[in-house]
Formats: C-alpha cells, sequence, structure tokens
C-alpha cells in the first residue's frame, strides 16, 4: 500500500494545475448539448495540439460508457474532438471501427450487455448511410457473442471472442476434483452464411497454472468462474494462422489452423530471447495484438490490473521486432502518454495507415493520444475529467479501444433544423461532406419551390451551425447542406422560426391550482353561498320596486321635475 501512495504521488502534485475541466466542475463526464439532436455528446478537451494530426482528415470513432455516461453509444468525432455522429439506440457499444467488407466499407462495433468478464451480444456492420446491413452473431446455442474483438478479416469472415463458464478437472490448482473457469474460445464465421468456419478453445491447449490472475475463492461455483485466460485480440495473417493476446496469461500466441500453437511471446513460457534487456516481452494485462509489416507486432500494454496493489508507473504502447529464424525478439519503440498514465484495464494501440502515426487509446483512462511513428507525442485529448479517471482510476467513463480512420458518410435521414429566440440552428447527425449551410425563407409552409428566398450562408461550423435570423420578414425557414463544390446534399424539413410563445409551466400549475381550488370553496361553502344569492335577489327587487315608487311620486308633483332630473342622470 506504501509504494501505491508513494507512485501516486506525482499524479497527486500534477492535480494542483488542473482546469476546472480537470477537476470535474463540467461533470465527471462533461457533455454539450445541441438543440438539433437532442441528446448530450462528449465534450472533448484538447491539451496538446499539433496541426499534423488533422492532415490526413481522418476521424476518431469512440465508445464512450460507464456509469456517468448516460447514453452509451458509437461515437466519431474529428480531429479537433468536433462531433460528427452518435447514436443511442443501440445502448452499450464497444469496438467501434472501419472496417472493409468486400470491397466495401463499414462501422464495425459491439452492442449487448457486459457484467465484468462476461457479456453477450451481437457485432454490428453499418453501410455509409448508418444501416445495419449484417448482424453476425457466436454460433452455438449456449454461446454470446463477447465484447473483445470483432475483426473482419482479407478472407471476408469474422474473428469474435466468446466467454463461457465451464466445469472441469481443476487438481493442478489444488482443488479435489473440478472447478469452474471462465472459459475462452474464437470463433471465425462466415459473414455472409453465418456458419462455423474454426473455432479454438483456451483450456483445450494452454494449461491453467500459467495465468498470473489470482484465484482467491474463484472456481468453486459458476457464478465465481475463474477467469484464468481473457481472451482479447485476435487476427488473421496471410498464411492463415490467428495471433491472439491473453490478458490474464500476460501472452501473445500464435495459432496454426489445426488449433496448436506454434509459438508463445511473453508469459511464463516464452520462446523467444529477449536482446532488449526483458523490456520486448516484459508486458503485463496487455491488450490489442496486431501484426505488421516485416515481422513486427504492436500493442497496448497495460503493465498493471489494480490501481493500489502492485501499482506499476505507467502503461505504454509498443512495437516489438521478432526474428522467426534466431527466436529473438526486440523492442523498437514504445508510447507514453505524457502525462504517463496507468490504464489498468482495456486500451487500444493503431498505426495509422494514412499517415504512420501512431494512435493510442488510453481504455479505463478517457483519453487518446496521436504520436510520430517515433514516439513524439502531437495530439492529446480527454472526454472525462482527470480527477476521477487518471488519479482515482474509477472507471466511470471509458472508452474500450479508440480508433482513427478516413469515413464517408451520407445518412438516409434528412437533415434537423430548429428555432430558438432569434437564431436558427442546422445540423446533420454522420453527414462528412457538408461545406456549407443555405437558409431560406418563405411566406407560407407550403410554399412552391421557387418561392423560397435566401437569407443567409455560412460555412460549416462544428456539429451545428447557427443563423441569426432578424428583419427578414416570411418566417417560415429551411435549410440546405451543400458539398464543397456546392452541390445540393439534403434539404431540411419547414419550420415556423417565429413559434406562438409557450406557456411558462409555471402559469399552467397556477391556473389549474386556482380552479382546484375554486371547485373546494364552491363545495364548502355552497349552502352559504346560496343563502347570501337569495337574500341579495330579495334585495334588488326591493329596490326595483321601491325605485319604481318613486318615480310615481315625482310624476304627480311637476315642482319636482329637476328632482326627477338628477335622479335619471345618476340611473345612466
Amino acid at each position: 500500500m506504501r509504494f501505491a501512495i508513494f507512485t501516486a504521488l506525482p499524479a497527486a502534485v500534477r492535480a494542483l494545475s488542473f482546469s476546472a475541466y480537470d477537476l470535474g466542475f463540467h461533470g465527471i463526464y462533461p457533455t454539450q448539448n445541441y438543440l438539433t439532436l437532442g441528446r448530450p455528446s462528449p465534450w472533448v478537451q484538447i491539451s496538446h495540439w499539433d496541426s499534423r494530426c488533422e492532415s490526413d482528415d481522418a476521424l476518431i470513432l469512440l465508445t464512450p460508457r460507464g456509469s456517468y455516461v448516460p447514453n452509451p453509444g458509437p461515437v466519431i468525432v474529428d480531429a479537433r474532438g468536433n462531433l460528427v455522429w452518435s447514436e443511442s439506440k443501440y445502448g452499450q457499444a464497444m469496438n467501434l471501427q472501419v472496417q472493409r467488407y468486400r470491397g466495401q466499407e463499414y462501422l464495425t462495433f459491439w452492442s449487448g450487455t457486459s457484467h465484468g468478464a462476461h457479456s453477450n451480444g451481437s457485432y454490428y456492420m453499418l453501410d455509409s448511410t448508418y444501416e445495419p446491413i449484417h448482424r453476425v452473431s457466436a454460433v452455438g446455442a449456449d454461446l454470446g457473442g463477447d465484447l473483445h474483438e470483432f475483426e473482419i478479416t482479407s478472407d471476408d469472415t469474422a474473428l469474435i471472442t466468446i466467454y463461457q463458464d465451464v466445469e472441469i478437472d481443476c487438481r493442478s490448482l489444488g482443488f479435489e476434483s473440478t472447478c469452474w473457469i471462465n472459459d475462452c474460445l474464437f470463433q471465425e464465421i462466415d459473414i455472409e452464411t453465418g456458419n462455423l468456419l474454426f473455432q479454438w478453445r483456451a483450456s483445450d491447449n494452454v494449461p491453467l497454472t500459467d495465468s498470473y490472475k489470482s484465484r482467491g475463492g474463484d472456481g468453486r461455483s459458476q457464478d465465481t468462474s475463474y477467469d484464468f485466460f481473457h481472451l482479447n485480440s485476435i487476427e488473421k495473417d496471410s498464411n492463415g494462422n490467428y495471433l491472439i493476446s491473453s490478458r490474464h496469461m500476460h501472452a501473445i500466441y500464435y495459432v496454426d489452423r489445426t488449433g496448436d500453437i506454434l509459438w508463445t511471446l511473453g508469459g511464463k513460457h516464452s520462446n523467444f530471447e529477449d536482446l532488449s534487456n526483458g523490456h520486448a516481452s516484459n508486458f503485463r494485462w496487455q491488450h490489442h495484438a496486431r501484426w505488421h509489416e516485416n515481422y513486427t507486432i504492436s500493442l497496448f500494454d497495460n503493465n498493471g490490473n489494480n490501481v493500489f496493489h502492485n501499482r506499476a508507473e505507467l502503461s505504454r504502447g509498443m512495437t516489438i521486432s521478432l526474428d522467426l529464424a534466431s527466436m529473438t525478439v526486440e523492442l523498437q519503440n514504445t508510447y507514453v502518454h505524457p502525462d504517463k498514465i496507468l490504464a489498468i484495464s482495456q486500451g487500444s494501440m493503431q498505426v495509422i495507415p494514412e499517415s504512420g502515426h501512431v494512435l493510442i487509446g488510453w481504455g479505463n483512462t478517457p483519453a487518446y493520444t496521436e504520436f510520430t511513428a517515433d514516439g513524439d507525442v502531437l495530439c492529446n485529448m480527454y472526454f472525462g475529467a482527470l480527477l476521477f479517471s487518471e488519479i482515482l482510476d474509477l472507471g466511470w467513463v471509458k472508452s474500450y479501444r479508440a480508433f482513427k480512420s478516413p469515413w464517408v458518410g451520407k445518412p438516409k435521414a434528412p437533415p434537423d433544423i430548429a428555432a430558438k429566440d432569434d437564431k436558427v440552428f442546422v445540423s446533420w447527425n454522420g453527414a462528412t461532406e457538408v461545406a456549407s449551410w443555405r437558409l431560406q425563407s418563405a411566406e407560407f409552409p407550403d410554399a412552391a419551390e421557387d418561392e423560397f428566398v435566401v437569407v443567409g450562408e455560412l460555412p460549416k461550423n462544428g456539429f451545428e451551425t447557427a443563423f441569426v435570423f432578424d428583419g427578414v420578414e416570411d418566417h417560415f425557414v429551411r435549410a440546405i447542406a451543400l458539398d464543397a463544390a456546392s452541390n445540393v446534399l439534403g434539404t431540411t424539413k419547414v419550420i415556423d422560426s417565429m413559434p406562438p410563445p409557450v406557456v411558462p409551466l409555471w402559469s399552467i400549475i397556477l391556473f389549474l391550482s386556482s380552479l382546484i381550488i375554486s371547485g373546494f370553496l364552491v363545495r364548502r361553502y355552497r349552502v352559504m353561498i346560496c343563502i347570501q344569492t337569495s337574500r341579495l335577489w330579495r334585495s334588488l327587487k326591493r329596490y326595483r320596486k321601491d325605485e319604481n315608487h318613486m318615480y310615481e311620486l315625482l310624476e304627480t308633483q311637476p315642482e319636482r321635475t329637476s328632482l326627477a332630473n338628477d335622479v335619471n342622470r345618476i340611473n345612466t
């Protein structure tokens, strides 16, 4: 515990320089609201910026989630953190990325329910209009798709991870006979037909005793199954073999088409000699292993799985060079967060094809960082308050992975428009080709096309663009989305920019309350009201009778005519 406090001191000292955003004054998950979107979206904070981060026009793909994220789901932002697309109808999503299938680009992600290592869901493939074209599920009556991996291969097949509770012989762990484990499988599935092409199971190939995961009291029942392996990434290479990452084995395995392990990197039985004094193979609790040219592997080294117990200094992205002839391994590059973040879970490392830069998603910490290939920090972004993530590691806001990719979105739904006060707001959720907006007005909502008049044109400004609508006689308006060549991409509906005033809620409540009180008083005092009304009526009748009698007297006494006139004047 003393070691944990000692290693946390630098971060605690740095907290003295935190901004209002970092300290959570804008919320643990700071958001911004757009009138045309109708739901909160992440408010990304830039802590380090270099213009090279937007030179490739690629977008950032995230899946914010956690106890303080009110509407988890897939999110796309641009290089500066401006919202491009968000969707909440799928619920919790993970591993959003752009992948190619049969020559076409798709947005892919997992969506379902997750509880720790257990998850149950499906994998979605959305085309450029954001319509779901394919949905992939695990093959097997009692098997659910796991959140950790959905990778489309060059063979147009899908690789997915599966977690399954099984009871097996556990005498090697000190049990008298059997125990329950959270076994790990991966499947290769034909996307078009849904047929199973290949399946591999961890417990059939790796000894339980190779695990670094403390067992404690796990394994005595299905509810406490022992997560000995924890599979979190798979990739198929051009030889038809599979590169897989096991978090709890601290190892990368290379598996052939028969299911045999050809070699192991890291863990308790590594097959490689480390030429970098152990720094190329001493990764721990790692994620996201991927092949690159010249037998190089990239991965995200979490380097810790607990913020207080055996706390490490930091997490890192790393590239490792393998020599399969001499079976040696050497550390090539490392990528460290400028604040030396320790991400105790999740995370990703992507080598961006378009630029050669490296994007690190910091998993349990709501941050992502873009580096040069050599490891220099270009841009650093946060989408959660640092106090609750970097220092306290509470995981209240996080994204399993982060990716950067080109993407062209052409939503089927029309652009959105809304008016408030003297402004008109326009946006188009998911549209990536909009360069400017043209605002038009007309006298009537059903005006003909040639009756609309252009009242303004503005370049697209972030997600939502605002027109100041003042001094325009015709107040029915619509907006037209234009691309860089001024071609029409889409048109909003027509709205009244000066809708009737909304009655405040308090006045409605006051009016209803007065009705209720009036009704109560009438019921309570109805007898008294009837008596007083009757008395008043009799008094009025008596007054009329006396008044008529007075006129009769005046008419019989001409000398009092002036008095009669005065009375008539008063009555009038």
